[in-house]
């Protein structure tokens, strides 16, 4: 199985990237992950063909089985992590996050923040067709969250995160396609 991670902040070094990998040493071992890093090449939704940073979220999207986001604490989406999810749910570039599940994690110093977050990013998200699994796990950029090897320190969180991460990895399942059969009265 294929997982990609986006890091939802453009900063060079964010808090978020450090999250993102040490939830990626969370999935299961049967998990291949890569970390997509060209949010900072996608730019504001437009007409017309798709920019090369496009191109190549959607082919990353479309090659990978699961999504992992790990997003900043905001009263809105970070505005390049929103641009990314329009193109990504867009027709021209093959609606990628169709029926793909995602898993959502924040960092942030209140719960509230959290919750704005992943509001905000769930909406996005199924409005783009994907099958959504977040956790608004507080994770406090001002605290030391992770050990030596990069790994997350509190048992609690680490907990809720590898269940969410099991639902990312677990089979979708295919519902049959029932045709359309017009009756008439």
């Amino acid at each position: 199985m294929k997982i990609v991670g986006i890091a939802g902040s453009v900063r060079p070094g964010a808090y978020v990237r450090k999250l993102l990998e040490a939830s990626a040493r969370e999935l299961p071992a049967s998990a291949d992950f890569e970390i997509w890093d060209g949010l900072d090449q996608v730019p504001p939704f437009q007409d017309g063909p798709l920019p090369p940073g496009v191109e190549q979220l959607c082919r990353t999207l479309s090659g990978a089985d699961g999504v992992l986001i790990a997003a900043p604490a905001h009263s809105a989406l970070p505005a390049q992590l929103g641009e990314a999810l329009e193109w990504a749910a867009s027709r021209r570039s093959g609606a990628v996050l169709v029926g793909k599940p995602v898993a959502v994690v924040t960092a942030c110093l209140y719960a509230h923040e959290a919750t704005w977050t992943q509001i905000e990013l769930c909406r996005a998200l199924a409005a783009a067709g994907a099958i959504v699994h977040g956790v608004d796990l507080l994770v406090s950029p001002a605290v030391s969250q992770f050990d030596s090897e990069g790994r997350l320190v509190d048992p609690a969180f680490r907990a809720r995160l590898c269940g969410m991460l099991e639902k990312l990895c677990a089979p979708v399942p295919v519902k049959p396609v029932v045709p359309f059969a017009r009756t008439t009265v």
